[in-house]
C-alpha cells in the first residue's frame, strides 16, 4: 500500500539509488541524461546542499521511489535563490508522494533563504522538462509560477565555422593559474542576465576543477593588454554518451564583458571550441540559452548552426524577506 511510504533524511549510503531514481525520472520527462553519484557528491556540498539536512527521499518497502533536494544560493546583491530539484518515481506519481516531498521542500527553502536576514528579493525556484506534465500541476499548488523558458540547443561537428582572426584580441587555452580572474570575468559578464548572481570562490572551483569540467576544451579571450575579456568553460558527459548516441561537448559557461561585445568575441571562443571537440573525436555542441537573454545569444547560436534540441521551464516563487524591526 502507498499509505505506507516513510520520508526520511537521505544518507551517503543512498547515493547511488539516488541517482538511479533521477536518471529514470529524467528519461521519462524527456530528458535523457544518466545521473552519476560522483555528480551529486560533488553537488552535495556545504554551504548549498548536504545529504544530512537538504536531502529528503522517499522509500517503500525498501524502494526509493522519490527524492527531493535545495540547492541554496546565498549572495549579498542582486537576489538570493534555493533551488528545489527531485522527482518521483512515473509508477508512483498521483499519490500525494510529490505533495509531500515538495511541502518540506518549500518550507525548508524558505527557512534558508530568511537564514541570512538580508532584506534582497528572495525566491523559490524549479527547473522542469518541457514534456513534464504532472509537475507543473503540483508547482500550481504551492504558489509557483512560470518566469522563464531555456532551450538547449545542438549542432553536430560537421562544417563547422573557422575562426576569425582579430588584432584586438586572441583566444588562448584555459589557464588554471587564472581561475580567480575567469570567475570575476564571469560575475561581470553576467551581472545583466536574470536569475544570475556572483559565483563565489567556491562554487567557481567547483565548477572548473569538477568531475566532468573540461578545461582542455576551455578557452579564454585575451586583450592586447593580456587580460581575460571572455571565456568559455566545457563539460563533458561521458555516462550519457551511450544512451544518446552522441559525444557532447557542453558550453556550460559563455561570457564576454559587456564593453567587449559586438567583436565576436563570443562566435569565435564557440568556433574554437568546435574545432576542439572535433580533435578529440566529439560528434556534437550543445548548450543552454534562456530564450530572453538580452545579448542576442539565440541568434549567434543559430547562425552557428545550433538547433532545439530540449527545453525546460523556470518556475517561481517569491519569499518576503523577514522584517528587521
Amino acid at each position: 500500500m502507498l499509505n505506507e511510504f516513510t520520508m526520511r533524511a537521505a544518507r551517503s549510503s543512498d547515493m547511488e539509488r539516488i541517482a538511479g531514481l533521477l536518471t529514470t525520472v529524467f528519461a521519462h520527462d524527456g530528458i535523457p541524461i544518466v545521473q552519476t553519484s560522483v555528480e551529486l557528491e560533488e553537488e552535495f556540498v556545504a554551504p548549498s546542499c548536504t545529504i544530512e539536512n537538504d536531502v529528503k527521499v522517499v522509500e517503500l518497502e525498501g524502494k526509493l521511489i522519490g527524492v527531493t533536494y535545495t540547492y541554496f544560493l546565498p549572495s549579498e546583491s542582486k537576489e538570493e535563490r534555493c533551488y528545489i530539484f527531485g522527482g518521483v518515481l512515473p509508477e508512483f506519481r498521483q499519490h500525494g508522494i510529490g505533495t509531500k516531498l515538495m511541502t518540506w521542500a518549500i518550507q525548508h527553502g524558505e527557512s534558508l533563504l530568511q537564514s541570512t536576514g538580508r532584506t534582497l528579493p528572495k525566491y523559490l525556484r524549479t527547473n522542469v522538462s518541457q514534456q513534464n506534465e504532472s509537475a507543473p500541476r503540483l508547482f500550481t499548488k504551492f504558489d509557483m509560477k512560470a518566469v522563464r523558458f531555456e532551450e538547449d540547443l545542438i549542432r553536430d561537428l560537421v562544417n563547422i565555422p573557422e575562426i576569425d582572426a582579430d588584432p584586438k584580441y586572441a583566444i588562448v587555452s584555459w589557464d588554471s593559474t587564472r581561475n580567480e580572474e575567469a570567475r570575476i570575468v564571469k560575475n561581470l559578464a553576467f551581472q545583466d542576465h536574470w536569475g544570475s548572481t556572483p559565483t563565489s570562490s567556491e562554487h567557481w572551483l567547483q565548477m572548473v576543477n569538477g568531475s566532468t569540467a573540461r578545461l582542455d576544451h576551455s578557452f579564454f579571450a585575451i586583450n592586447q593588454q593580456q587580460e581575460i575579456v571572455g571565456l568559455l568553460l566545457t563539460h563533458r558527459y561521458e555516462s550519457d554518451d551511450d544512451l544518446l548516441g552522441k559525444r557532447i561537448g557542453w558550453v556550460d559557461k559563455l561570457a564576454t564583458l559587456a564593453e567587449y561585445r559586438k567583436q565576436s568575441i563570443a562566435r569565435n571562443l564557440i568556433a574554437c571550441a568546435l574545432h576542439s571537440y572535433t580533435e578529440d573525436g566529439l560528434t556534437h555542441a550543445a548548450l543552454s540559452v534562456d530564450t530572453q537573454n538580452p545579448t542576442g545569444a539565440y541568434g549567434l547560436y543559430a547562425s552557428l548552426g545550433f538547433e532545439l534540441y530540449r527545453g525546460t521551464v523556470t518556475y517561481e516563487r517569491q519569499i518576503n524577506p523577514v522584517s528587521s524591526a
